[in-house]
Order: structure tokens, then C-alpha cells, then sequence
């Protein structure tokens, strides 16, 4: 039996008549090899022989992402992927060195506000890296952007807990998975990952090395393990949940043991725990499409943010770098409703409620 083989060959176009035209780079006795292949030859471009200021975008876009791969996790690469296919839709077939600034800012408002940073990139590698153009047309566009996240109704959490008894028995697993996700800010493909092991009841931190992607075990989204406290309300969920699964099974909370599992018994995914939500949050009367992990992520932000806890120690918890920390209190924080609350509380008070109203009648202007 031949052994197999795999082909190697880039897309480089369409001719005349609309026929796409590959270069060919052989056969590879591995997919890797074949890979590796198409990734050099994407960045060495020999099939090329018009000027660097005739490529279009889908060979730019081609030459960035296959540069990209060397160096990003499989998840980023694949957020880079999709978010540059609007840009492939409108500006594939045309030299990149074509678009002008104008037509980008304008172009650039069209799309989904998270897709813009990926726009300023590309056009930063086709500056530095291929020197196609001397300016980037997409350059600083990463501001124009909406609120977003920010104008959405933040959740009430308790609210939340409460419309998990649809679930029946298995509504303490549930709450504890929502509450977790809350106060920690983990993440939930971390969460589905999360073993007995990584939970230090005692010091009320968790070791967060793991997380769920496509199906795969991977990093955490930040490349790097890290340790997050563990408020007590959640340390006392799961505590409950771990002496109500040991009465069923002593093993059940060994060190390698899941701590969240599906109403089977198994591994929560993706596709589950979006079945289980839908019937929480239909119970809650949240908005249809209300995402489980912002709503968690908004609450448990903007109740540290309220409480005064410091930027940085906001950041350590979620999972943030320092870096752009602001930007991201903006989005998940709500500090408008935060301002708003520090009036209610002055009003609340002595001084706000005993102070004197001025004599004398408002000026009209």
C-alpha cells in the first residue's frame, strides 16, 4: 500500500477567464512539512513577478497569517482568521496599495468595532514587514468604535442564581458554575477544565492552568497559568458542591477529578452549557443572545470596581495585562453606573439627606 502523501500548493490568483492559478510546491510526506511549506512560500512569494505594490489583499492577508501562525496560539489565529474575512470580501481582489485613507476610515465604521484592530494590523505588516505602502490606511482606526459591551443591562446576579432551580437537581451545580465564573472571572472553557486539584479551599485561591478550546486542552487565553482568589460565596458553593458529591462517591473530588460536570455526568462543553443557559436565562428575562460569560464578567468586574478595588488587582483577577486595563474597565466595569451609584450613596447619607436647600430661586437662563 503507497504510503501517503500530502500536496502542497498556494492559491496566487485567477487568470483572464477567472480561473484560480496555485503555485506548486510538491508533496510532503507529513501535513506539517506540507504546512511549513506553504507558510515559507507564502513570505518568500517565488511565483511572483509583479511589483509589491500590486498585491492584493488576499495576498496580503495570506503572507500576514501565515506569519502570524509561527508565532500565535491556534485560538488567536483563528479569531485573526475570521475577523479578516469582511476585509477579504471588499478589498481581496484589489492592490492593498489602492485603498485609500479615506475610504478605510469610512469602510472601517461598517464593520464590527472588534474587527478594526486586525485592519490597523494587517496594514502595519504591509508597512514594516512588505513594504507595499509608506502609510497605513487603516492607521489609529482602532478608535472608532462603539460602547458596545458597555450599554448593555447588567445582570442581576442574584437573579440569575435564583432562575437556575429550572434545572431541578441540578441547579447547585449550575449556580456554583455561574457564581464561580462571577467572583473569579474565569473563563468558561477554563471552568470545564477545572479540577479538584486546582482549588485551594483553605486559602481561597485557583490555580487556573488549563482551559477547553474547540474541543482540545490548551493554555489559558493569556499563554500563562495564573492564581485567582476565590471569594468566600463561591469557596462555599463549591465546598457544598464537593461534600454533596463525596456523599455519593468518595473519589468524586480526587485531585484529577472534573469539579463542573454535565447533568451526565461528563465533561461540560460549549455546546452543553449554551443548552443550559438558554433555559437560565429565558427564566431570568434577559435579552435573546445574552452572552454567559459577559454577564458573569460584567458583574463580577463591576463589583470589585465599585467596592474600590485597585485597577491592578482587577487585572491580576481577570486576567488582564496591566496595559489597556482602562479600556477594559470602561467596557466591563460600567463606570457611568458606578459615578451614579457614589450620588445615590451621598443622598443616602446624613449629609445628603439633612442639608439645607438653598433660599433662593433658581436662575433662569
Amino acid at each position: 500500500m503507497a504510503r501517503k502523501t500530502w500536496t502542497g500548493r498556494v492559491y496566487i490568483g485567477r487568470d483572464a477567464d477567472g480561473k484560480q492559478l496555485f503555485h506548486w510546491l510538491g508533496r510532503f510526506p507529513t501535513k506539517r512539512e506540507r504546512d511549513d511549506a506553504i507558510a515559507r512560500a507564502r513570505i518568500e512569494r517565488p511565483w511572483e513577478a509583479k511589483p509589491p505594490s500590486e498585491l492584493t489583499g488576499h495576498e496580503l492577508a495570506d503572507a500576514y497569517l501565515a506569519d502570524y501562525a509561527g508565532r500565535a496560539k491556534a485560538s488567536s489565529l483563528e479569531t485573526a482568521t475570521f475577523a479578516l474575512k469582511p476585509f477579504r470580501a471588499t478589498y481581496g481582489a484589489r492592490p492593498f496599495a489602492s485603498i485609500t485613507r479615506a475610504e478605510a476610515k469610512e469602510w472601517s465604521r461598517t464593520v464590527p468595532p472588534s474587527y478594526v484592530p486586525h485592519f490597523v494590523t494587517l496594514g502595519n505588516y504591509a508597512v514594516t514587514e512588505l513594504e507595499i505602502v509608506e502609510r497605513n490606511p487603516f492607521r489609529g482606526l482602532a478608535t472608532y468604535r462603539t460602547r458596545g459591551r458597555a450599554d448593555r443591562p447588567l445582570p442581576d446576579l442574584d437573579v440569575v442564581l435564583e432562575a437556575t432551580r429550572v434545572h431541578g437537581d441540578y441547579a447547585p451545580q449550575m449556580a456554583a458554575f455561574i457564581l464561580t465564573g462571577a467572583l473569579t472571572g474565569m473563563r468558561p472553557g477554563e471552568l470545564y477544565e477545572l479540577r479538584w486539584g486546582d482549588v485551594n479551599l483553605e486559602r481561597n485561591r485557583v490555580t487556573v492552568s488549563r482551559r477547553i478550546y474547540n474541543g482540545v486542552v490548551d493554555v489559558p487565553k493569556n499563554g500563562r497559568t495564573k492564581i485567582v482568589a476565590l471569594p468566600p460565596r463561591a469557596r462555599d458553593a463549591l465546598f457544598e458542591l464537593a461534600a454533596e458529591r463525596m456523599t455519593q462517591d468518595p473519589t468524586a473530588v480526587g485531585p484529577d477529578a472534573l469539579v463542573f460536570l454535565s447533568k451526565q455526568g461528563k465533561q461540560l462543553s460549549a455546546k452543553t452549557l449554551s443548552f443550559y443557559w438558554a433555559s437560565v436565562r429565558a427564566a431570568t428575562g434577559l435579552p435573546n443572545g445574552t452572552d454567559l460569560y459577559l454577564a458573569t464578567k460584567h458583574w463580577g468586574v463591576n463589583f470589585l470596581w465599585k467596592n474600590g478595588v485597585s485597577e491592578r488587582a482587577i487585572a491580576a483577577q481577570m486576567g488582564w495585562s496591566e496595559r489597556g486595563v482602562q479600556d477594559l474597565l470602561r467596557v466591563y466595569g460600567h463606570k457611568d453606573g458606578a459615578a451614579l451609584d457614589e450620588i445615590d450613596a451621598l443622598y443616602a447619607s446624613d449629609a445628603g439627606v439633612t442639608q439645607e436647600a438653598p433660599d433662593r430661586p433658581l436662575r433662569r437662563s
